[in-house]
């Protein structure tokens, strides 16, 4: 049967980038070794879960096509975790070469690699370069503009708690920016998705009245019109 003989061998190389590597300090592949961490649980789970419905398979209590229904979400997840793999082997790469090199990479190389990353998709490798950023470089021209990043990597992954809470930094922290207009928006529109509509609208009319002529605010507008039908 083909579901015994699958074997799941993903994560091994990831080993290698937290022992194998002292070129990257200790304080900068922290947050790998989570994810690493986090990586391990899903693998650990993905082959419980894939002996269970053997036995049964074997017993019959489960059905051919409820083996293959089973195989192709977990190929799918196998998928999944491949990726991450690949994304936190370039993490480690672009790590070891930062550090390899004598001259040190800029403020606007780190956010520019990050936002590389972000517009092919890549939004959790993106995340961890723009959280990067903002930790080196609070005070930088770039700062408010990195953080509204942050807040859409997590919207873009559906993730809208967080990235509510991502968005919200701008108001407090960087008030008066480009961004303020544009992360109160998506403020509201996380609000909603989270089914917190009269948060949201509460929210809305804060646009109309903090930035009138943005925009946001002709969205904002729309968006109460929306609730008052």
């Amino acid at each position: 049967m083909a579901m015994k003989s699958i074997k799941i061998h993903l994560l091994l190389p990831v080993l290698f980038l937290f022992f194998g590597c002292a070129t990257v300090p200790q304080n900068e592949i922290f947050d790998l070794k989570k994810e690493f961490a986090q990586l391990q649980v899903k693998y650990n789970q993905l082959e419980s879960r894939q002996a269970d419905l053997y036995t049964k398979y074997e017993t019959g209590l489960v059905t051919n096509d409820t083996i293959n229904a089973s195989n192709q979400e977990l190929f799918k997840k196998i998928s999944q975790l491949s990726q991450k793999v690949q994304d936190l082997e370039i993490v480690q790469k672009k790590s070891a070469a930062s550090y390899g090199n004598v001259s040190v990479q800029t403020p606007t190389a780190v956010y520019q690699n990050a936002y590389n990353d972000y517009l092919v998709g890549k939004y959790e490798l993106a995340l961890m370069g723009f959280k990067s950023f903002v930790k080196k470089y609070p005070e930088h021209e770039l700062a408010p503009k990195v953080q509204y990043y942050i807040g859409e990597c997590l919207y873009s992954q559906s993730n809208w708690k967080d990235a509510y809470e991502e968005y919200k930094i701008i108001g407090e922290q960087y008030q008066g920016s480009e961004f303020s207009s544009s992360s109160r928006l998506k403020m509201a529109l996380c609000l909603e998705l989270l089914n917190r509509k009269q948060d949201a609208q509460v929210v809305f009319k804060s646009i109309l009245v903090d930035y009138p002529k943005s925009p946001e605010a002709f969205t904002a507008k729309e968006k109460l019109k929306m609730y008052a039908k």
